[in-house]
């Protein structure tokens, strides 16, 4: 195995790429709306790194023979400013194996058969394909009207951008094969699915247009609504194949305040103020919503979602209850952030958290480790020493998980720490009386963090968090 080449890609480079492609989806572009999405941060476009996989080989390797078909593999995300790498795999007279690695972890797959191309390319259609627009925001389709959806999208690479951006593969393949390629992520990431959309894979061969095309026309084929699963067959710049993609579901949005109502007494909560870290979304979310419906004044913070927190606020006034929202970021000492505090809080509930589920090429690393630890650890004990000067008897909720008993795999350093916080809690609990910490280990609910790509089966978040917010609020005793 050769590395070919090495580089972290950067929000420079996602804005290049989205303006000569086309696709600024947001799992890509916008930090806030990628956090809700199952890769929890902005992720570089796989066709992006196909292409600099590509171009990479053609450039180490310039006496290549043509291309005749590609299969690609998007295995796992690849998040931007993480150092990943070409690698070839393995190369002979009849094609290569191409790995995107991060710690020499392939997160990418790409096999090339090189030999002669097709004499001619096929038509997905005989009937005259309606022109796409490309939208200037991905389009939000239900999934029963992406089946049979047909269509031919124009390039947004021209020949020079190809030249600038992938000169050694743009010498290779043609500055058309390479504009069709990126013309593949508009259309999965823009057109279908468009907005919750995850490209997987990619099939295709080259052929021989008899006049050049800027457009790629395409036919979703395959549409199955179990898995959210799409196959489009698309012909375009010398290339026809398929792409396969998936429609994720939509981000999770937690109860309505309306639907919230009946389940508490109005009064239920009144008197105190209670603290939500993390309330912007998620289970914290969930939690400010129903104190603030059983009567409760609560403060919900925000990392970086100062909009969602805003959001919730609003729902929460518009209801009839009361809510002020602060920024908050755990991993930063608490009494820096907390001096100006215009209601003391009776009640706390810590929700904060890094992401959960990333790619890492080791079983355990201990700087894993210590991003959990700073957040479930660190980030608590810090927020009791600040608040409890202030209110003795004050009750806090620590949400733990069953992960800590399943032990599920690929999450060894966070189960690690909420077994380090469980201890922490333990002797506050022990030591600093009246104050009182709430222990609960939460069963998988459906938030931003945990969703999956098709629907599955969870428990009713509004079922386990209001029993253990009665058990929270009744403290102190």
């Amino acid at each position: 195995m050769k590395s070919l080449a090495q580089r972290a890609f950067t929000l420079d480079d996602q804005l290049r790429f989205a303006s000569i492609s086309g696709d600024s989806n947001p799992m890509h572009m916008d930090a806030l709306q990628a956090r809700r999405t199952q890769a929890g941060a902005p992720v570089v476009h796989g066709i992006h790194l196909l292409l600099w996989a590509l171009d990479s080989l053609a450039h180490a390797l310039p006496e290549r023979p043509q291309l005749r078909n590609l299969r690609v593999h998007f295995n796992k995300f690849v998040y931007l400013d993480e150092p990943v790498e070409v690698i070839l795999a393995e190369y002979s007279p009849k094609g290569a194996r191409l790995h995107v690695a991060v710690d020499g972890i392939p997160r990418s797959k790409f096999n090339v058969t090189f030999g002669d191309v097709a004499a001619e390319c096929p038509s997905i259609s005989d009937a005259l394909l309606p022109l796409i627009v490309i939208p200037n925001s991905a389009s939000d389709l239900k999934f029963e009207e992406m089946a049979g959806l047909s269509g031919r999208l124009p390039f947004r690479m021209k020949p020079e951008d190809a030249q600038a951006s992938f000169p050694s593969a743009t010498q290779w393949l043609g500055a058309q094969r390479i504009a069709s390629l990126a013309a593949s992520t508009c259309l999965v990431g823009m057109v279908c699915p468009g907005l919750h959309s995850i490209y997987s894979e990619l099939s295709v061969k080259a052929c021989t247009e008899s006049s050049a095309q800027n457009f790629l026309d395409f036919h979703v084929s395959q549409a199955d609504e179990r898995f959210r699963s799409l196959e489009l067959e698309i012909a375009g710049g010398g290339l026809t194949g398929t792409a396969y993609c998936t429609a994720r579901l939509p981000p999770v949005e937690q109860a309505s305040m309306q639907s919230l109502a009946g389940l508490v007494s109005p009064g239920e909560f009144a008197g105190s103020t209670a603290l939500v870290i993390g309330g912007s979304r998620g289970l914290g979310e969930l939690t400010a919503k129903l104190i603030a419906a059983g009567g409760g004044h609560v403060l919900i913070t925000w990392k970086n979602g100062k909009d969602d927190a805003e959001r919730v606020a609003h729902q929460i006034r518009s209801a009839g209850g009361t809510c002020d929202t602060l920024p908050y970021n755990a991993g930063k000492p608490a009494s820096e952030q907390l001096t100006s505090l215009a209601h003391i809080p009776s009640h706390v509930y810590y929700f904060a958290t890094p992401s959960i589920f990333r790619p890492q090429s080791e079983m355990f690393t201990a700087n894993r480790l210590r991003e959990f630890e700073e957040i479930y650890v660190n980030g608590f004990w810090q927020l009791i020493r600040t608040l409890r000067p202030l209110q003795p008897g004050l009750s806090l909720f620590y949400p733990s998980s069953v992960a800590v008993e399943e032990r599920p795999r690929g999450m060894t350093e966070y189960t690690m720490a909420k077994v380090a916080g469980e201890v922490l809690c333990a002797d506050v609990n022990e030591s600093m009386a009246p104050l009182h910490v709430t222990i609960s280990r939460l069963p998988r609910l459906l938030t931003d963090q945990t969703a999956s790509v098709a629907a599955t089966e969870t428990e009713n978040p509004v079922d386990v968090m209001l029993p253990i917010i009665r058990e929270v609020q009744s403290w102190p005793r």
